[in-house]
């Protein structure tokens, strides 16, 4: 029996091979044209810029496996609104961002990523999930040190001089803003040293890299993959990214990181001195006897039941040095204040009397 294609199935067969053909044939007719023209603009006009794109590249590939992205649950009480005295605890996810900086496990992110938290949870770049031990935190400063297993595949990063920045200089930011993992963001330094930003009275590096909620916890780059930062905060009337937004300098975290794991398991806190201290004008320093060159701020008051006062400073005590290191204004004494925290001691170098002296102030609960 001779078998007979019906002939609408034929025709049908027929276009088919056709069109087939006229897309894969070469030739100004087939389809296949459209796949395979000239880039609009060539290489050579355009090499400044691909030469730029391929360091974001570099930048991103040396370093996504070191950025994790941070879950945690906490237990909040809910009130419904339908039935009085009706609370409920239901456990809420929180994402924050933080990056490994040993290859023991130590992770870096924001103290208020996981203020709180029940649990903690680290997601790795091949989405590898590892339970996280809290090892410590520094409330003011807003830095915390976790710990996960070892072997996890993270590589440590490495840290830049964040001193050495400048304005204009490349700022680029890795995190997880709203949970979207390893998001890359690319902007520039916008200022150096911003103070005052909020209660910390600590220095901050103003970025306009695009960070958001989640964002908190990841790393500031430069252009050469180095961390400079950590992401901490915007500046938004609806609490979204609009260009402004700050990131604490690598090399005041470094300290803290370092106090942090000389203080493991303890949440260190905010303390005060309580002193009111100034720059000395010519005629304070003429009356005290204390010489033009120098640097530091005078005691002109002293809070009652405070740390200074127990710690026997006085009025009209000119403070040179805090930790070692030079007090050229009330914010520098502040900042070694808030590194020590609740409970350390803070080594101070005064001049009292037309004499130099070192006092050791244990920073106390008022």
């Amino acid at each position: 029996m001779r078998f007979s294609l019906p002939p609408v199935v034929a025709v049908n067969a027929g276009l088919a091979i056709l069109l087939i053909l006229i897309l894969i044939l070469p030739g100004e007719g087939g389809l296949s044209s459209f796949f395979r023209g000239d880039k609009p603009l060539q290489y050579r006009e355009q090499k400044a810029g691909i030469e730029l794109q391929n360091a974001f590249r570099n930048v991103y590939r040396s370093t996504k496996d070191s950025v994790v992205s941070i879950r945690t649950k906490k237990s909040d009480p809910i009130v419904s609104p339908y039935h009085y005295f009706d609370y409920r605890n239901e456990r809420l996810a929180t994402f924050g961002s933080g990056f490994l900086i040993h290859e023991k496990g130590y992770i870096v992110t924001n103290y208020h990523v996981i203020e709180g938290a029940e649990s903690i949870e680290v997601i790795t770049s091949d989405g590898g999930v590892f339970p996280a031990k809290f090892v410590g935190s520094h409330e003011r400063a807003d830095i915390s040190l976790l710990k996960i297993r070892e072997g996890s595949g993270l590589k440590p990063v490495s840290f830049g001089n964040s001193d050495e920045i400048e304005v204009g200089d490349w700022a680029i930011a890795i995190g997880s803003p709203f949970g979207l993992e390893r998001s890359f963001s690319v902007g520039v330094v916008s200022a150096k040293y911003r103070e005052d930003l909020d209660e910390t009275g600590q220095t901050h590096i103003q970025i306009d890299s695009m960070i958001n909620p989640g964002s908190s916890g990841g790393p500031l780059l430069n252009i050469y993959g180095e961390v400079i930062g950590i992401n901490r905060l915007i500046r938004s009337d609806t609490g979204r990214n609009s260009g402004i937004g700050f990131a604490i300098p690598m090399n005041y975290a470094r300290k803290i990181i370092q106090l942090i794991q000389e203080n493991k398991g303890r949440t260190i806190r905010p303390a005060t001195l309580g002193v009111m201290a100034t720059v000395p004008l010519s005629d304070h320093r003429k009356a005290l006897g204390i010489p033009n060159g120098w640097t530091g701020v005078l005691v002109y008051d002293i809070e009652a039941g405070s740390s200074a006062e127990t710690s026997g400073i006085k009025r009209y005590d000119f403070i040179l040095e805090a930790n070692g290191l030079p007090v050229k204004n009330i914010n520098d004494l502040r900042g070694q204040v808030g590194i020590v925290g609740l409970g350390g001691k803070l080594k101070l170098r005064i001049y009292r009397d037309k004499t130099l002296q070192e006092l050791v102030v244990r920073l106390v609960q008022k």
